[in-house]
């Protein structure tokens, strides 16, 4: 499997090149790709193994066809002045699935690594990374800020990263739990639910990276 880095990017050029940089410090050269999803401050620095994917005006994945389909969401849960940033997260990685079969790291754009993440790649597991535990409605949840995503494993027993059924806020109900599926909460669920075909190493924190 060949061993890659993703990250999702919206208008935080300087914040992703630092995030890259403590990365490299760290020990990890691997390939990685930036999905750019920036309407204002789109990632255009030359790194080396860096692969930008120009999502800056729908060319990959067209948001506003994706959440057009959903004309009674509900923007008190998701909206975040009408932006939907959690479901367009969702779709980039689900999109990312397709684009890097073999899998990845999905590190968020605004962190910094304090060590070397190729720890986090074991093929031994369908997923790695933070389980965040919430109240309420809402699902917990694989933190997306750094996780590794085993996507041939997944895939081959049908999890799913986005799904139109359980989604943030696409839904009208408020008290609808399909309606409280942030980001990564989806595919924790599809990996419990599949065990022990699809088994995750969860930590309750994810900080010591």
């Amino acid at each position: 499997m060949k061993q890659h880095i993703a990250i999702i990017h919206f208008n935080t050029p300087e914040l992703t090149v630092a995030c890259i940089h403590s990365i490299r410090k760290h020990g990890c050269y691997w390939p990685i790709t930036i999905f750019d999803n920036s309407n204002e401050r789109p990632f255009t620095k030359k790194m080396a193994g860096v692969t930008i994917l120009d999502n800056t005006k729908g060319q990959i994945v067209d948001f506003k066809a994706e959440l057009d389909k959903f004309p009674d969401k509900n923007i008190q849960i998701g909206g975040y002045s009408a932006e939907w940033p959690s479901t367009k997260h969702m779709l980039s990685v689900q999109k990312l699935w397709e684009l890097l079969p073999d899998g990845f790291i999905l590190v968020e754009s605004d962190i910094l690594v304090k060590k070397d993440i190729r720890v986090l790649w074991d093929e031994n597991y369908a997923a790695v990374g933070g389980r965040q535990a919430v109240g309420g409605l809402q699902a917990p949840r694989l933190l997306p800020m750094l996780c590794y995503l085993n996507v041939p494993v997944l895939v081959a027993n049908g999890a799913k990263y986005f799904d139109p059924k359980r989604t943030f806020g696409l839904l009208a109900d408020g008290k609808d739990r399909n309606n409280w599926y942030d980001t990564g909460a989806v595919v924790l669920e599809d990996i419990v639910k599949t065990k022990p075909q699809l088994v995750a190493l969860l930590y309750t924190h994810i900080t010591h990276f």
